[in-house]
């Protein structure tokens, strides 16, 4: 896996950088076809990376610090692909990317510890269920990392419009409306993703343990995670939020979905894996 890992690394790095020279040429078409082709390599590699681990472990590859983070850069660079083909955003793209290749990086970076008894905890009679559990979380921050893209994305060409402060980057970032439809469909997906994924735990803890809730700090930091994007999904729905607040939202909620990752390896409490 380490191997296939440091390819997919590889190509992402390369992809990131010419996905951001494209936004700064003169001609940049040929720059974005071969980030865009680095990007699909690097996730077909990455893919085999995971699966060659599973068919090691002979489970989901998803329970150790290493793993989450190897399954969070391949989520992201599944969605952000998905994203590219719906909308042909070069610029969304070339934010991307570098999310994609870094959290692969810190994948690469961490030890790839055996299966001790702390990580086998989860599994047992409740396997599928807390396997899913965990798999849905994933792709819900995948997406929050789609709507904090673009929401940072808003945030920047709101700030130009209203100085009038107009580079030749302005001309080829999404418009504010593309970006603002961009984050309201991974809002919904991550939001959708999420509350499954907190309801499957719940059930999946009390299979377990006998418990709803272990009180321990990643799951103050998920509600807490999960109440903010309902604020966004509330308020867009009934009083209409659109644009600057929004996105605001979304940065603060990443920003705890990011404290949630670390929270993982570093938190003591019934998630903490090694």
């Amino acid at each position: 896996m380490t191997t296939l890992l440091l390819v997919a690394i590889a190509c992402y790095a390369f992809g990131a950088i010419y996905a951001i020279a494209a936004l700064w040429q003169a001609r940049p078409p040929y720059w974005f076809r071969l980030a865009l082709w680095l990007m699909v390599i690097g996730f077909s590699v990455h893919t085999a990376s995971m699966v060659v681990r599973g068919w090691e472990t002979s489970r989901c590859p998803l329970l150790t610090y290493q793993e989450v983070c190897a399954f969070l850069g391949w989520a992201m660079a599944a969605y952000f692909l998905g994203a590219y083909v719906w909308y042909r955003s070069q610029a969304l793209a070339a934010f991307a990317m570098p999310m994609v290749f870094l959290f692969t990086f810190v994948a690469w970076l961490l030890p790839t510890p055996g299966d001790t008894a702390a990580v086998l905890k989860f599994y047992g009679r409740t396997a599928s269920l807390l396997t899913l559990h965990a798999v849905l979380f994933v792709f819900a921050y995948a997406a929050f990392a789609v709507l904090f893209v673009t929401a940072l994305l808003y945030l920047v060409q709101e700030r130009q419009l209203k100085r009038k402060q107009f580079g030749s980057l302005w001309f080829r970032l999404p418009s504010l409306d593309t970006c603002d439809s961009i984050g309201a469909k991974a809002l919904v997906v991550g939001f959708v993703l999420l509350t499954l994924g907190i309801l499957t735990g719940i059930i999946g803890s009390r299979q377990l343990n006998g418990v709803y809730w272990h009180g321990d700090p990643l799951e103050f930091l998920s509600l807490a995670t999960w109440l903010i994007y309902f604020c966004v999904v509330h308020y867009r729905l009934t009083a209409g939020w659109r644009g600057r607040r929004a996105a605001w939202l979304g940065v603060i909620g990443f920003a705890i979905v990011v404290m949630s990752l670390v929270g993982i390896g570093w938190f003591n409490g019934f998630h903490a894996i090694s």
